[in-house]
This record gives structure tokens, sequence and C-alpha cells, in this order.
């Protein structure tokens, strides 16, 4: 191999490595542990008023009663108490 192939076949190899290990990471997979991490340290805070709100805006009086399909939209709005 001449210097150009060995400098294409590096910089294919660092690509993919990029490619592989953004696939790895998946965003739309969000667990209930991932919300309840979120809501502990607000419950730390004194925020328990708005997370009993937020769980109840989504048909629940505890986490484990949210559906998951609502999971993202409760990580979102978790954040933001």
């Amino acid at each position: 191999m001449n210097d150009i192939h060995l400098a294409l076949a590096e910089e294919l190899e660092k690509l993919a490595a990029v490619y592989r290990a953004k696939s790895q990471i998946r965003t739309d997979e969000i667990s209930i542990q991932d919300i309840s991490f979120i809501l502990s340290e607000k419950m730390k805070k004194g925020k328990i008023t708005a997370i009993k709100a937020l769980l109840r805006k989504y048909g629940a009086e505890k986490l484990i009663e949210v559906k998951p399909e609502d999971y993202a939209t409760v990580l979102e709005e978790a954040k933001k108490i």
C-alpha cells in the first residue's frame, strides 16, 4: 500500500469508529431509572409538590405508574422543575 492508501484507510477507520460509537448511544431508550434519578435530585431540593403535579399530569400517583411511551416527555419536564 502506498502512503495515500494508508492515510485513506486510517481516516475511514476513524470515521467508522465515530459511527459505531454514535450508533451505540440510544437516546430513544429512556428508562424509569433515568427519570427516578432526576426526580430524586429534585426531591432533595424540596420540589415534592411539583413532582406530584407532574406525575398526576400523566395519570400517575407513583413513577412506576407512568406509561413507558411518556418517559421522554416526563424526563424533559422533570429536568425543568
